[in-house]
């Protein structure tokens, strides 16, 4: 747990700084004048220019290569729309920062803190500096981790989970260099490393119908992420191989939080549904379910078949302990640092295979639920 702590302070510490480094940054960028709406982007100049962003930019650098006319119509545009080029952007454009940085959405859940260890050892193993920080569901938070992208502090950047929308991906994904750590997007051609969550899913379904268990609900996390779509749908396919019907309401989203996952199990039964074995969609609530159990305030029989997923240390430490399927959350966060890292040094051989969907294996550890 000390690194818990440790990381859970350092991210703590490391918001206040990067805002104030992101105020300071933004006093370097203003006009004379300190004013924003007199400021242009180096692609608004391209656009009124009708030239290129890289003319542009050679334009700026006193490239030798851009024909006198076409240097004098960038420089006249610059000069009509208050463009300030960013020295600091610039300066770390010439010599690289090698720094990246792993966006998490809590670190709240020990999921996430074994993830961010191996994402530590692949930076350091490869002399790279990395700013791992939380968002905890706050875009202003998200944001001052975007913008250390755009103003070149940082080379690259790991998503993981569920920390970053489909839509704001797309808007990035052009222009920088990212990665995806157990969650992808359908038609984002990115770089993202999982494990067969499907396969998981329908292992986790067989193992309980094998203990004789027919009526089996299902507890999952954010209904839209990728991760509970494919776990469900092996959940599905176990049971039709097995004959038993498929019921979509015994199946319920909750949040890592008791409160939320007591009402998903509670909501279940009080539709009259019988229960005879869970599949939670993480270590967390499924120890959840086990307090509400002894406390009685989950009406679940005490031994009820229960498996989880992600293979924490809180699947070993409850009474009973509980069965599991263990994600590699070590090598998921090495992983994609590494991947990260080959595609900021261009090996194009191989960064360009790296492309699309890495599966790293997971298994099942078998305990007393």
């Amino acid at each position: 747990m000390w690194y818990l702590l440790y990381i859970a302070s350092f991210c703590n510490r490391l918001h206040s700084e990067l805002l104030a480094a992101a105020s300071s940054f933004t006093a370097i960028t203003l006009s004379a004048k300190e004013d924003r709406s007199a400021m242009s982007s180096i692609k608004e100049v391209a656009k009124q220019a009708n030239v290129s962003v890289a003319t542009v930019s050679r334009v700026l650098n006193n490239d030798p290569v851009v024909k006198p006319a076409t240097k004098n119509k960038v420089l006249r545009v610059i000069k009509e729309m208050n463009y300030k080029p960013n020295m600091l952007a610039k300066n770390l454009r010439k010599q690289a920062s090698r720094t990246i940085v792993m966006v998490l959405p809590s670190m709240s859940n020990p999921y996430f803190s074994e993830i961010a260890r191996g994402a530590q050892a692949a930076a350091y193993d490869n002399a790279y500096n990395i700013i791992i920080g939380t968002i905890e569901s706050k875009r202003w938070i998200l944001d001052t981790y975007i913008n250390m992208l755009k103003t070149n502090l940082a080379e690259g950047i790991v998503f993981v989970s569920s920390s970053v929308n489909k839509e704001l991906l797309e808007e990035l994904m052009d222009e920088y260099k990212i990665v995806l750590c157990t969650e992808y997007y359908p038609g984002i051609n990115a770089t993202c490393v999982a494990i067969d969550n499907k396969r998981a899913g329908y292992e986790a379904t067989k193992e309980l119908i094998r203990r004789g268990c027919s009526h089996i609900a299902y507890i999952t996390g954010n209904r839209e992420s990728s991760s509970v779509t494919a776990r469900i749908e092996g959940y599905k396919e176990a049971l039709k191989e097995a004959g038993i019907p498929y019921r979509p309401d015994r199946i319920a989203g909750a949040k890592n939080r008791f409160d939320h996952v007591k009402e998903a199990v509670n909501g279940i039964i009080g539709q009259g549904l019988p229960i005879d074995g869970i599949i939670t969609h993480s270590d967390l609530q499924a120890s959840y379910i086990l307090k509400g159990i002894k406390e009685k305030s989950i009406a679940l029989p005490e031994r009820v078949g229960m498996i989880s997923f992600d293979g924490t240390f809180l699947a070993e430490i409850t009474n009973p302990t509980i069965t599991t399927i263990v994600q590699p959350l070590y090598d998921l966060g090495y992983t994609s640092v590494h991947k990260l890292i080959l595609k900021l040094v261009n090996e194009s051989a191989e960064a360009g295979e790296e492309e699309g969907l890495v599966l790293l294996p997971h298994h099942m550890v078998i305990r007393e639920t």
